[in-house]
């Protein structure tokens, strides 16, 4: 089960819970001085659908038990380990 959105040449293609499974990118999009933020909007998008489709799936489970609350951000389900510091 994922979600998928994309936009202005970036394509994602998101698991519930916010794991990347495929992430796309054309040429014109690599020129775009907000291509990483658009990549966080569109994974966000991707994970709003992926986690919507698998709490439809499930019904009355509690999405919390099962760890599928959605993030606010994608940068939200970043590791610290891969930020700036």
């Amino acid at each position: 089960m994922t979600g998928q959105a994309h936009s202005n040449g970036v394509e994602a293609t998101v698991h519930p819970g916010g794991i990347l499974s495929r992430l796309s990118l054309t040429e014109s999009a690599l020129r775009r001085p907000d291509l990483a933020e658009l990549i966080l909007r569109v994974v966000d998008q991707a994970t709003a659908e992926a986690n919507r489709r698998i709490q439809h799936l499930l019904n009355d489970v509690d999405p919390a038990l099962l760890n599928l609350s959605s993030p606010k951000t994608a940068e939200d389900t970043t590791p610290d380990t891969w930020r700036i510091q």
